[in-house]
Formats: C-alpha cells, sequence, structure tokens
C-alpha cells in the first residue's frame, strides 16, 4: 500500500428513508490500497478513527448547532454525543471480522457499478472511486 491520504466515496443510504436516495459520501483511506482486501483492511482502520474521535469528543459535549441539526435531520438520526461504550476496539479482530464478511458473502463490495469478489487480485483505486458495500441480511421466521 502507498502510504498517502485517499479520497473516495462510498455510496450510503440509512436506514428509515425509504424515500431517499443513495448517497454518496467522502470517505478518507490513509493508504491506497490495491486489493479488496487491503481496501477493508483501511476502511475497517478509518472507521475505527472516526469511532475513536467521537468517543473523545463524547467527553466534552457540546451544544448542536443549526447544521448539525439539519444533517441529522437528513440522516434520519439524532445523537448527541453521549458515548456510552468504554470498550477498547480489537483493530485485528475487527478487520478479521469485516474481510470474513466479504469472503462469506454477507457482504458485498461494489466499485461504480462492478462488483468485486476477489479479495487478493489486483484493484486499480484513484482519487474520487465511489464504493458501495451492500449487507446482505437473511430473513427468518414464522408466519402465523
Amino acid at each position: 500500500m502507498d502510504n498517502k491520504d485517499i479520497q473516495i466515496y462510498v455510496a450510503m443510504k440509512h436506514m428509515g428513508n425509504i424515500a431517499k436516495k443513495v448517497k454518496e459520501r467522502p470517505f478518507m483511506l490513509a493508504a491506497v490500497p490495491h486489493t479488496l482486501r487491503e481496501l477493508i483492511e483501511e476502511a475497517v482502520k478509518s472507521c475505527i478513527e472516526a469511532y475513536k474521535a467521537r468517543a473523545n469528543g463524547a467527553k466534552s459535549p457540546t451544544p448542536l448547532t443549526d447544521e448539525q441539526f439539519d444533517g441529522m435531520r437528513e440522516l434520519g438520526k439524532f445523537a448527541f454525543g453521549v458515548h456510552y461504550n468504554e470498550n477498547e476496539i480489537d483493530e485485528a479482530k475487527a478487520i478479521e471480522t469485516a474481510v470474513e464478511a466479504v469472503a462469506d458473502g454477507l457482504v458485498r463490495v461494489f466499485k461504480g457499478n462492478e462488483e468485486i469478489t476477489e479479495l487478493d487480485s489486483e484493484l486499480e483505486i484513484t482519487e474520487g472511486d465511489v464504493f458501495t458495500f451492500v449487507r446482505l441480511t437473511m430473513l427468518s421466521g414464522r408466519m402465523w
């Protein structure tokens, strides 16, 4: 991996927003990945860093601005900076779990409109590429 920051976009749709379309959101990676496995590793590391930053910011919460309030309304979820979980994150375990989810087919990954299935095959990623991670949900139950 090249050790330079790269910005990609992740297409996201939040649950509960039935009428809202999928939006591309900027996502920073600390290094340029060359395989799907490396992309997953960098994405998990980036999410962990963002989580830690939110947790540290929760120690001294500030009132919401109008802009933050409008952003939360758009997402359909309001959060007030309270952080309840004080457990340390096991980065290696988080990466392993994410890679296993993709390998097992529970998460599908798309670059643009093309699905990426091979974890270790060469993958060319450039600034501004759009990725979509789709988590498949297994439905089960009984109808009475």
